[in-house]
């Protein structure tokens, strides 16, 4: 059996407040491809997996929920026995996502977001699917997403777990869950505490032939015969040198998964530049990023006033100018002057102090603290002359 995997599509998601629809209608037509070429070689997917995360917000924008619309029928089209199986993420209304899922069931197109029957999979010539969404990882309170036990996660995947020993008649068994392995590598865009409360160990995805995770933007492998896809494009600048993909699992019963990337194009990169405000204004050297997703930091050792405005003519997407440098010179220099002044203005420092002090007391300056303070300044200046 063949199957692709993604998830974190996040669509509507804004990227430094821009719109990354085209982006993501570019990114989502490769996976439609990838399911019409394969059908059209003879050996067809038999399954696609979306991890959670669809939307990037609860309530999405209407491109993006018309943009998941029509993938979807592109998807069918392009193979009419396709099954797809989309669970919700933490990103996702889980409420929303599964409108009209019963429905969606006899198209093939199984929407999880919730947990009840999570014991009963979907088989597909004897695969058993068992999806698991996203789970909050408090407990014992009631409400949307959220689980009735101490350690919800690894309780639920224990319970389905033992589902899928007793499921005998199943030649093989596939996981679909949106969590956090432990151990696993993060971004910048995703969505979360990253504490113990929220981890799964690998260990409790022992039982299935194959787990396929969401959550996680990086592509990476988690655990025996456990992977995460990684979000399809990156979303943060801290990703700029991720490698994004879709998975081509291919199972079979009593041998190892094989596990294959197929590389996802965006239609425009992210990148991080790092050089002098000139380097990037006058020189040529970084013009073949000019359309890209662009983010720079700047080596120069003095702030540069409305750069973004003044780059804008070279790189047309230039969402990020970072100034560390410059702003770690001129902060330390301030406070080097502040010193300064403070020191070489003996005479006037115990005023000083006793203004600080009325401003910060409702009652005023107090004589004990203005009399500690002198002599601490008497002993911090007979240190200076010995």
């Amino acid at each position: 059996m063949k199957i692709l995997q993604t998830g974190d599509l996040h669509l509507g998601k804004l990227f430094y407040e821009r719109s990354l629809i085209s982006d993501q209608k570019h990114m989502l037509s490769q996976i439609v491809q990838e399911i019409k070429n394969e059908a059209a070689s003879g050996s067809p997917y038999k399954a696609l997996l979306v991890c959670g995360d669809v939307y990037d917000r609860s309530v999405p924008p209407a491109e993006a929920v018309e943009l998941f619309s029509n993938f979807l029928a592109e998807l069918k089209n392009a193979s009419p026995e396709l099954h797809i199986f989309i669970i919700s993420g933490n990103h996702d209304s889980a409420n929303r996502l599964s409108y009209a899922a019963e429905l969606l069931d006899f198209q093939r197109i199984h929407i999880r977001t919730s947990f009840e029957n999570i014991e009963t999979p979907v088989v597909v010539d004897g695969t058993s699917f068992y999806l698991f969404p996203f789970c909050q990882p408090s407990a014992g309170r009631t409400g949307e997403n959220e689980a009735e036990s101490p350690n919800a996660q690894e309780a639920f995947i224990a319970k389905i777990a033992s589902a899928a020993r007793k499921n005998s008649g199943a030649e093989q068994s596939v996981l679909l869950a949106h969590l956090f392995t432990a151990g696993s590598v993060t971004s910048e865009s995703e969505r979360g505490v990253w504490g113990t409360a929220e981890q799964v160990d690998s260990k409790v995805f022992s039982e299935f032939s194959y787990t396929a995770l969401g959550h996680l933007h990086r592509f990476q492998k988690a655990g025996k015969n456990v992977y995460y896809a990684g979000s399809p494009l990156a979303y943060s600048f801290d990703e700029n040198s991720a490698e994004k993909c879709l998975l081509r699992v291919e199972l079979e019963p009593d041998t190892e998964p094989v596990v294959t990337k197929i590389p996802v194009t965006p239609l425009h990169k992210v990148v991080r530049l790092s050089g002098t405000f000139a380097d990037f204004y006058e020189g040529d050297r970084f013009l073949e990023f000019k359309d890209d997703f662009v983010e720079i930091k700047c080596q120069d050792d003095t702030i540069v006033e409305n750069p973004v405005l003044l780059l804008k003519s070279h790189f047309s997407n230039l969402l990020s100018f970072r100034q560390e440098k410059a702003i770690i010179e001129e902060t330390s220099s301030d406070m080097a002057a502040r010193r300064d002044f403070i020191f070489q203005a003996k005479g006037n420092i115990q005023e000083h102090f006793a203004l600080f002090l009325s401003d910060l007391q409702q009652d005023g300056a107090d004589e004990e603290e203005l009399k500690l303070f002198k002599k601490l300044l008497d002993e911090k200046e007979k240190d200076e002359t010995a």
